[in-house]
């Protein structure tokens, strides 16, 4: 994992990208550097000028549009059982509250994360192990059953700005990056002349081809791009015929004839080219088209530069945030070993237990009786909020409080829009460091850092005064 490195080589704004919200005058005239959290790709480049992000895609704007809106709007700090908290003194009670209730719970899953900064996820798995509680974000890897271990065992990975920089052959394996990562192609894959420095040969073409293996084309047809139209089915019976061309073996026997083509096409590919870039999602139900990838880029690095770019859910998560979806795995990973699905928040060794310990399915069989929603949550996780038969104490801190949460929390706590700007960092989906700007003066939440920090210290007071 790369921490602390700069980001740069932004792109200009896309004309298709039309202004979508209008922002109040005193931001018009900003025309400071923000980072817009509306996925995972942590576009550090948007400017708020003229009434307008600049930069931002489309969802971009609605995200900025909507924080803006919250932010300005006068809104009660808490709200418990859905009556606001009219002054400093009940959110003080309501803290107490929540800090009385998680401790009396039975057990306690800490979730969400996903749209956290990496301090404020510090906080909350502190306040998760001061309860012995469960861990996990609600990502798709943890609820499979083989876990993201297969997935991730031996991966060759790279920033971003080395598609960019240095690969001259860009595949996109059964992905689009432009339904989860919208600007993604713009910044760093858009076919075009590379720089210099990435040909290790005077003699080497400086041209990036790309080409486009299933259904969506991902770019116009064109000289230096090419479209594979191949059903998702397919996905891990190209990878194996073609991992076992470039090794020098025949096809698996149940390869189809129908792939022949594909295959060879690729293997060529493969072959003229200097550094190759695998891009793919999580677009498949099981780990077993994602362990062949792995293979196949493994195998590819051995005789040239390689990588696989990963790009996760993405805004295919299904509408919740996750701007900092890595950065949850990471300090989850750091502390438990796991990047979530952790049955008890233990740094000395919490059990990894996918499909088993994961959100939802604690929270269905009736394993935790106290639900603290750090940040939005998925709609998954929502889900089997809604369908809990047994009573449930459902703590919720984030900052959409303009938009009605599908569950109603027993208690809300309000927190400044990461939008908003600082302080704290976060971790874009390849392990690049961004942090957030200055904050700007159009809050008045506290930052969810504060929040919990607060409520840890209430937690912790409770429990010496309990042992005293």
């Amino acid at each position: 994992m790369t921490r602390g490195d700069s980001i740069s080589g932004h792109s200009p704004k896309r004309s298709g990208d039309a202004v979508a919200a209008e922002f109040p005058p005193s931001a018009q005239q900003l025309g400071s550097a923000c980072v817009c959290t509306a996925c995972p790709l942590l576009c550090e480049d948007i400017r708020l000028r003229d009434g307008a992000a600049e930069h931002a895609c489309r969802h971009g704007q609605g995200a900025f549009a909507a924080a803006w809106q919250a932010a300005t709007s006068p809104s009660p700090l808490a709200w418990v059982r859905g009556a606001a908290c009219p002054d400093a003194a009940a959110v003080d009670l309501a803290l107490a509250q929540v800090a009385q209730r998680l401790q009396s719970a039975r057990r306690v899953l800490v979730t969400g994360l996903g749209d956290a900064t990496l301090e404020a996820i510090g906080v909350a798995c502190d306040i998760a192990e001061a309860l012995g509680a469960a861990v996990d974000a609600g990502s798709h890897e943890t609820a499979q059953t083989t876990g993201p271990g297969i997935a991730r065992s031996g991966e060759v990975t790279a920033a971003w700005e080395e598609v960019r920089d240095r690969a001259d052959l860009v595949l996109f394996w059964f992905h689009d990056p432009a339904l989860s990562h919208p600007r993604f192609l713009e910044r760093f894959v858009v076919p075009g002349p590379l720089a210099a420095s990435a040909s290790p040969s005077p003699a080497r073409s400086l041209q990036r081809r790309t080409i486009a293996v299933g259904e969506a084309p991902v770019l116009p047809p064109g000289p230096h791009h090419q479209h594979l139209p191949l059903a998702p089915g397919h996905c891990l019976e190209l990878t194996r015929a073609l991992h076992a061309s470039l090794a020098g073996c025949s096809s698996p026997a149940e390869a189809a004839t129908s792939l022949t083509a594909a295959r060879t096409l690729l293997q060529e590919a493969i072959g003229a080219a200097g550094c190759v870039a695998v891009v793919t999602g999580a677009d498949h139900d099981s780990g077993l088209e994602d362990w062949s990838v792995v293979e196949l880029v493994r195998s590819i690095s051995r005789t040239k530069s390689a990588f696989a770019i990963p790009l996760q859910d993405g805004l295919n998560r299904g509408g919740s945030p996750g701007a900092n979806a890595a950065g949850a795995a990471a300090v989850c990973t750091w502390r438990y070993g796991a990047p979530g699905a952790v049955a008890r928040a233990d740094r000395s060794g919490g059990a990894f237990l996918p499909a088993e310990a994961d959100a939802c399915r604690l929270i269905l069989r009736g394993e935790v009786d106290a639900v603290l929603a750090v940040g939005p949550l998925l709609p998954s996780v929502e889900a089997a909020l809604a369908v809990r038969g047994a009573p449930l104490t459902l703590v919720r801190v984030d900052d959409r409080l303009a938009q009605p949460a599908p569950v109603a929390a027993d208690i809300h706590l309000a927190c400044a829009s990461l939008l908003c700007g600082g302080p704290g960092t976060l971790l874009r989906a390849d392990g690049r460091e961004v942090c957030l700007g200055h904050p700007l003066a159009i809050s008045t939440a506290p930052p969810m850092v504060a929040v919990l920090t607060t409520l840890l210290a209430q937690i912790r007071a409770a429990t010496e005064g309990d042992a005293a």
